[in-house]
């Protein structure tokens, strides 16, 4: 208990006697994280916004005109396909109030036709854009579907999209990783180099090396939480304020967005806690680093 008491006394010490120093760490760390912060909202958002196209990606199956055809049977058959996501049945009087509600004042022309001609059908939505061409094959090899139809090129399109948007993602993630641990790392260097002299002259008294290191770690973790509640605080007070900006402008994009308050701290809670453990991982490199030039035999 003595032990832990000293403890906190140098790193108070340290923090007041170097508080400049302190300052910088404070305000590099933050700065840092809160841009970390930024570049991973966006590649969430960008995630969830090809993830809302392509659970949007719908597959329009046609059965055969057949009236002695079990329709819930073929209903169940489809659903048990792995690719099927979810899937909305239209019976033909269904379908054909639907395309009258489309053609307006032409829907007359429909009249010519006599009996309706539109089969039972059904609307089946999938998870990826993956998933599209093979339960379009699945469905053509069935034979009650007699037709199948879907936007082709744009699920083409839309998948290799979210294959270059996940790995761009994950780029800027790994890149905004490396840059914040890479300056913090360098910032607290900075600012334990000019304490080299009392690292050294703790270690002469007798003081071990756990005793030495701990409140220089202390600082280190302290200052990087702090940087980090303060890119916390950064994010929140213009993320909420942007989304209500875009809700208010651009309400087609509120849909694809991320707009979860609660997902939003848990994000920041997540990013705090990184900022204390990237602390405590760089103070603890850099003072084990000194303590080891110091006590290594000339």
């Amino acid at each position: 208990m003595t032990a832990l008491k000293y403890i906190l006394r140098d790193m108070v010490r340290l923090v007041v006697h170097h508080w400049v120093l302190g300052l910088l760490t404070l305000i590099t760390a933050g700065v840092m994280l809160w841009i970390l912060g930024v570049t991973t909202l966006l590649s969430l958002n960008i995630e969830n916004m090809l993830t809302k196209l392509e659970s949007e990606l719908a597959v329009q199956a046609y059965l055969v005109k057949d009236n002695t055809l079990d329709v819930e049977a073929v209903s169940k058959k489809i659903q048990s396909l792995e690719y099927v996501a979810s899937m909305k049945a239209f019976s033909p009087a269904d379908s054909l109030a639907k395309l009258q509600e489309k053609m307006g004042s032409q829907s007359r022309a429909l009249e010519m036709l006599g009996d309706n001609p539109i089969p039972w059908n059904f609307e089946i939505h999938v998870n990826r854009a993956e998933d599209v061409a093979p339960l379009v094959n699945a469905l053509k090899e069935m034979p009650e579907v007699e037709d199948v139809v879907y936007a082709g090129m744009v699920v083409r399109r839309i998948s290799a999209l979210s294959r270059i948007a996940s790995r761009v993602a994950m780029i800027m993630f790994i890149l905004s990783v490396v840059i914040t641990s890479l300056v913090v790392y360098n910032t607290i260097h900075i600012s334990l180099y000019s304490r080299r002299e009392e690292i050294g002259i703790m270690y002469l008294v007798g003081a071990t090396r756990a005793y030495i290191a701990t409140p220089f770690v202390l600082e280190g973790t302290l200052l990087a939480f702090f940087g980090a509640l303060i890119a916390c605080g950064g994010i929140i007070a213009a993320y909420f304020p942007g989304i209500e900006l875009i809700r208010e402008n651009l309400p087609l994009l509120t849909n694809i967005l991320l707009t979860d308050r609660g997902i939003i701290w848990r994000f920041c809670a997540l990013l705090a806690g990184f900022g204390a453990t990237l602390g405590w991982v760089c103070s603890y490199l850099v003072v084990s680093r000194f303590i080891n030039s110091i006590t290594r035999p000339e």
